[in-house]
């Protein structure tokens, strides 16, 4: 517990330091929770396959 309070007394000297610390934790976190590519191309692909799977439906002939 002792080397929180040395951490919290660190911020207050250097406020800059508080700010580092909440922009690394940011991206951080922006890193982590990001889908990796393969897996944001493999959604694309689905989304367009599914996008013309829907389109042959919407063009039949119709009826007489």
């Amino acid at each position: 517990m002792e080397h929180f309070t040395h951490v919290i007394d660190a911020m207050r000297i250097h406020p800059w330091l508080g700010v580092a610390a909440a922009a690394a934790a940011l991206g951080i976190a922006f890193m982590l929770l990001r889908k990796p590519r393969i897996q944001r191309d493999a959604d694309a692909r689905l989304s367009a396959l599914r996008r013309d799977k829907t389109d042959q439906y919407t063009k039949l002939r119709p009826p007489r």
